[in-house]
């Protein structure tokens, strides 16, 4: 009887530890890349915000060119000190 025991219970233990994953597969695991954005749940609300950063830079570049155009408009009609010299 004691020996059925001990058989059955060697048995119970091996197949409990062949449903086990390797050590080599849990490295697999930790190590993966994260899913590209396209497949997690956040990939609309990073779209709209990557789409929002391009607005903004298309903004900051439009405002970057007005305050060139200005600057140089400013800097071409300012009057000069020798013009103004009183007589």
């Amino acid at each position: 009887m004691k020996v059925l025991n001990l058989f059955t219970l060697c048995t119970i233990l091996a197949m409990i530890a062949a449903c086990g994953s390797s050590r080599e597969d849990q490295a697999k695991q930790a190590h993966s890349a994260p899913p590209p954005v396209s497949h997690t749940v956040f990939a609309p609300y990073i779209r709209d915000l990557n789409k929002a950063k391009n607005v903004q830079n298309t903004v900051n570049a439009q405002q970057q060119s007005l305050d060139r155009q200005i600057q140089a408009q400013s800097a071409g009609s300012a009057p000069s000190a020798a013009s103004h010299s009183p007589p």
